[in-house]
């Protein structure tokens, strides 16, 4: 019997998707309260985290978030209206290149320590072997699905 198919007579686990979910929010709540001091919203600081002096398009960006373009450019807003972002011209005028600025640089590095910071006191709080097998499994799933996402065509 493969992995993937269950004995008939057995119900479905709880859902996984709601528990991600709620599990979701609340480490964006933690990481979120240890980044208050630099102003940035978790998925602000994946964004600056992901941008660099090398131009890439919107599209580039979303892809490597695994983001739909709707809501990085929420994102990206605010990253824009304080420099910390640019937009940078394309090869032809529709395409819209992101560029971090050397003042988002600035914040990114600031951020970044205040990330170490709230990462080793979730690694206190829950043991650091825990977060190691939990990264290693969050892992293992994002694989697992991004490799059945592109069987499926979606």
């Amino acid at each position: 019997m493969s992995s993937r198919t269950r004995d008939v007579a057995a119900p479905p686990l709880p859902c996984t998707g709601s528990r991600l979910r709620k599990l979701t929010r609340r480490m964006t709540s933690f990481y979120e309260l240890h980044l208050r001091q630099t102003g940035l919203k978790l998925s602000q600081y994946a964004v600056l985290m992901h941008l660099s002096s090398e131009a890439q398009t919107l599209l580039q960006l979303a892809d490597r978030l695994e983001m739909d373009r709707t809501t990085l450019t929420r994102s990206l807003k605010p990253l824009m209206d304080q420099g910390w972002v640019a937009q940078a011209d394309g090869d032809d005028a529709r395409q819209r290149l992101l560029v971090l600025t050397a003042a988002g640089r600035r914040v990114r590095k600031q951020a970044q320590q205040v990330w170490v910071d709230a990462q080793l006191a979730l690694e206190n709080q829950l043991g650091r072997d825990f977060v190691a097998n939990l990264n290693a499994q969050l892992d293992r799933a994002l694989l697992q699905l991004r490799l059945s996402a592109a069987e499926t065509g979606k």
